[in-house]
């Protein structure tokens, strides 16, 4: 059955199905606008998903793909070490769009939202051409201890990255060029999942805040050259990185040995890996690496430059080769 048949209301009330009783809303779904009690500073992030640009429904079931809507936001909201508390969502379908798809949208999306602890208090939903498009804004609370931000670097800082590189990238190649089944069963459902669903590092943004162990922060939403330059020129330093030091994944080296590939493109510059990108000032990395959280330095704040240029070890100033959308 296609969305025509039911209508605006009809996927409102979907829609509705995905909310929880939440302490901090007075008012969700069903009014012109939701009501809600926030503490402290407020948090705003918003992301737009697009078919065939960042997500292709052959690959993609509405479960994924409403779990990863509201992933990515939250990966924004675990950068700047804040809680999520709500997020709204906006849907334009096309009139061929089948119920079951929405229901199975909003099905992961209110799983993705309970395991965070947020709740869903409002959007909109509009008729749309050929594709589908979903925009999530996700509202959050800034910790009693401040925001992180990507300006705070300073030289000296050791660089960090929460988790293995270019895992995301090696997945979408493997869905794009239909390549499945070339690889052993598990090394292929790991890249696929990590490309699929990611997992927002929240804990480990708050701890970062909480515990002033971070200067700056970035999520990797795109490669890590990119967000490595958005922090360096945001905070007027150099830096520099050992790209020995990138955390690579078995399941990436087999990939890459299967398809001919450089593991290390994937991980400067494929880009969805979502985990955290940070700075620590040289006092705090003991402090730090006694919390024996799996977490790896890939480099140093090297000195104080306007440019904000990003160098390999070997004093090769990196530039952005990742996906550009204009």
């Amino acid at each position: 059955m296609e969305v025509t048949k039911i209508g605006e209301e009809g996927i409102i009330a979907i829609a509705q199905k995905a909310t929880e009783v939440s302490s901090g809303v007075i008012l969700g779904i069903g009014d012109d606008a939701a009501v809600v009690e926030i503490k402290g500073k407020l948090l705003v992030t918003t992301d737009l998903l697009v078919e065939n640009v960042h997500f292709k429904r052959n690959y993609t079931k509405p479960e994924i793909l409403g779990k990863k809507a509201l992933a990515v936001n939250l990966s924004d909201i675990a950068a700047m070490g804040g809680i999520p508390r709500f997020c709204l969502v906006s849907l334009a379908l096309p009139k061929t769009t089948e119920v079951n798809f929405v229901e199975g949208f909003y099905q992961g999306l209110k799983s993705m939202a309970k395991e965070y602890g947020v709740t869903l208090i409002g959007g909109d939903t509009t008729g749309a051409g050929s594709e589908i498009m979903v925009a999530v804004t996700v509202l959050g609370e800034a910790l009693e201890e401040g925001v992180l931000t990507r300006s705070g670097a300073k030289p000296g800082d050791g660089v960090y990255v929460s988790g293995y590189l270019g895992d995301s990238a090696a997945g979408l190649y493997l869905l794009l060029k239909e390549k499945l089944g070339l690889l052993p069963e598990e090394v292929e459902k790991y890249l696929i999942s990590r490309h699929l669903e990611p997992e927002p590092r929240l804990e480990l943004g708050q701890l970062l805040c909480r515990e002033k162990f971070a200067t700056s922060t970035n999520d990797l939403s795109d490669g890590l050259v990119k967000k490595l330059q958005e922090i360096a020129r945001s905070s007027g330093v150099e830096i520099t990185i050992n790209r020995e030091k990138i955390p690579l994944s078995f399941a990436l080296l087999t990939f890459c040995q299967q398809f001919t590939l450089k593991p290390l493109d994937l991980a400067l510059h494929g880009g969805e890996d979502y985990e955290l990108l940070f700075t620590v000032p040289a006092e705090k990395e003991e402090e730090l690496f006694k919390l024996d959280l799996p977490l790896f330095k890939i480099g140093m704040v090297t000195g104080y430059d306007e440019r904000g240029r990003v160098k390999a070890e070997d004093g090769v100033v990196l530039q952005d080769r990742g996906f550009q959308h204009f």
